[in-house]
């Protein structure tokens, strides 16, 4: 036995001796049966047996049991006293990557506060050997039981049927069936999970196990990992770009991509592929898929920033001519095309943002003005190279979703550049905007009505034989919603919601602003079609529209009201007066103030709290605080 274990002596019960009468009085009893009290008093005594009550011996039984755990315990802990090694040091990262700096004389907190020389024996004791799963032995949802092979490779293709268009960190060559089943459970169900999503719908009970799936491997990971692998970054992206926690979820891939060191290899392709004078050899590929995962996971972490309202996490060391040469890679697909060139837009953007935030101030319109002005012509000549490339290198069958996709995310870029720049001022009535403040707002709305046409065009791919001849072919763009991102939902359901607030705050003819709502419930009638299952912002769009059709009948019953009055009053000036009293009524102050929760937490769309607030003689004593 060891000497430095103490030895626990079984603990004595007092025997209990005094009658049930003597124990309820207090007071002192001989231990005889009758006892003197009891005898005296003419009383019946009676005696506990603990010995017979159920209860204790049932106490005795657990203290029992209890004691021989203890043993058991203090068994195990004596064989792994010897077997304790310290912890290995520590991974040496990217620069990009490093923490902040240690304490002065590079004295850690542990050593700094004493508790340094406890650390190894914890992580290396009994509980994180024994209790926690590594998850290396982490089984995927087939070897759960929760689904079956065939469903699994049924979803596993249906995800690059389309969502592989949206996460595009995949190698058509690599990432096949049999090799991420056999190299990575957490990224094969990650996989299974989004095209289950595509083929049940959001609401289906097999869809939520396999979320809860992904939650346990995410979990394992997070604990264990202390060097993650690239199928761990895979997996957690495709999470983040399916997740209401998309911004965290990618701020985790983002950190352990720069754990694996994937920016290197990024330097490292360049500097091969442009010193190679044949073919790509097997290491430069490698270098290629890898740069293709890291490009993948800033894209999407740009596009969270950009227009979710915070900084973007990471700044790209690239430049355009770097991304071209990407382009004229051998290994690069169509998928690719359209990654780079999201990256270079992005990178635009991001700019574009970073430069007027600081010129937020009054005296800063000129810079403003230029600051705007340099991105437009930027992104001007962006769409049309990158239209140049994309017809000459994609496939015709892929050519026009391709277009359709880069006209769309020109468009949003400049509705985002001119509202971003009118949002910072923090003026939102336009009655009171300057002309340039107003000059953006029309910009924007233009940009917004072209951007509704493009998510209409149709794909120009042959119609199928078992749609009827003279049915529309769908929209090119549209088509792809059953595999799309909630982030891609979102920017849908608002630009929508945008164009046509902004076409009734600037008061357009009424013929276009029917022609306007017209488009949007052609976009909603072919949504209905592509969508399984419940989203939250395809009933956003639904009541957007239902919204501005109120507001729309309420403005034109006011117009034929105006019309009434002014033949009945041929004077001009009663007229004007009465123009002037009814430009907007309950239902377009409805529609104007509605702004769902998810613009206003989740996302960071501008240009939601526009208003119209006309300011003459007799507006002087309303509300101020409404005007601004």
């Amino acid at each position: 036995m060891d000497p430095s274990t103490p030895t626990e002596r079984p603990r004595k019960r007092r025997a209990i001796k005094a009658c049930l009468a003597c124990r309820k009085a207090k007071v002192r009893c001989i231990g005889q049966r009758p006892c003197e009290r009891c005898t005296r008093n003419d009383a019946d005594c009676q005696y506990f047996d603990l010995a017979e009550h159920a209860n204790f011996s049932r106490v005795e039984r657990l203290e029992a049991e209890l004691s021989a755990l203890k043993a058991s315990l203090g068994a195990v802990e004596r064989n792994h006293v010897g077997r304790i090694e310290p912890l290995p040091a520590p991974l040496s990262t990217p620069s990009t990557a490093s923490g902040p700096p240690d304490p002065v004389g590079g004295t850690s907190p542990a050593q700094m506060f004493g508790y340094g020389s406890s650390l190894p024996a914890l992580a290396n004791g009994m509980l994180a050997s024994q209790t926690l799963v590594p998850p290396s032995t982490a089984a995927s949802a087939v070897e759960k039981g929760l689904i079956n092979w065939e469903q699994a490779a049924f979803w596993f293709q249906s995800f690059f049927s389309g969502s592989h268009y949206f996460i595009p960190i995949f190698c058509e060559r690599h990432d096949t069936f049999d090799s991420v089943s056999s190299r990575s459970a957490f990224l094969f169900d990650s996989i299974v999970t989004v095209g289950c999503r595509a083929e049940e719908g959001f609401d289906s009970l097999v869809y939520h196990r396999l979320q809860s799936s992904l939650r346990e491997h995410l979990t394992n990971v997070i604990i264990h990992a202390s060097t993650p692998c690239l199928e761990t970054v895979q997996a957690i992206t495709v999470m983040a770009g399916y997740s209401e926690n998309g911004m965290v979820l990618i701020a985790i891939a983002l950190r352990f991509a720069l754990q694996l060191g994937l920016p290197n290899a990024v330097d490292r392709l360049m500097t091969t592929a442009s010193g190679r004078g044949g073919q790509a050899g097997a290491e430069e590929r490698e270098l290629y898929r890898l740069a293709r995962v890291w490009h993948g996971v800033c894209n999407l972490e740009l596009f969270f920033s950009l227009d979710g309202g915070k900084l973007p996490g990471i700044t790209l060391r690239t430049s355009s001519r770097r991304i071209r040469a990407l382009v004229n890679h051998p290994d690069r697909t169509a998928v690719d095309i359209r990654l780079l060139s999201q990256v270079e837009l992005n990178i635009i953007r991001s700019n574009a943002y970073r430069n007027i935030a600081s010129a937020t101030l009054p005296d800063d319109e000129s810079v403003l003005r230029s600051t705007v002005q340099d991105t437009v012509v930027e992104l001007s000549l962006w769409v049309v190279e990158w239209t140049a490339i994309i017809s000459s290198e994609i496939a015709v069958h892929q050519r026009a979703f391709a277009l359709s996709n880069l006209h769309v995310q020109y468009e949003w870029a400049l509705i985002t550049l001119h509202l971003k720049a009118l949002s910072d001022s923090g003026i939102e009535n336009i009655a009171i905007m300057s002309d340039l403040q107003r000059d953006m707002v029309r910009t924007a709305k233009e940009a917004s009505v072209r951007h509704l046409h493009h998510l209409l065009e149709a794909s120009s791919s042959p119609p199928s034989p078992a749609g009827s001849p003279t049915q529309a072919p769908p929209a090119a763009y549209l088509s792809t919603f059953k595999w799309t991102m909630d982030y891609v939902w979102a920017k849908c359901a608002f630009s929508i919601l945008l164009v046509l607030k902004l076409a009734l705050l600037l008061r357009d003819p009424l013929p276009s602003v029917i022609l306007l709502l017209h488009d949007a419930h052609k976009v909603l009638e072919q949504l209905k079609k592509i969508t399984v299952g419940h989203i939250a912002y395809f009933q956003i769009l639904q009541t957007s529209i239902e919204k501005c059709e109120s507001a729309l009948r309420e403005h034109m019953a006011q117009q034929q009201q105006q019309q009434q009055q002014q033949q009945q009053q041929p004077d001009p000036m009663v007229g004007l007066a009465g123009a002037g009293l009814g430009d907007t009524g309950p239902a377009e102050d409805e529609f104007q103030g509605y702004a769902p929760s998810e613009f206003v937490f989740e996302w960071d769309f501008p240009g939601l709290n526009l208003k119209h607030v006309p300011l003459g003689w007799q507006d002087l004593f309303i509300d101020l605080d409404s005007v601004f």
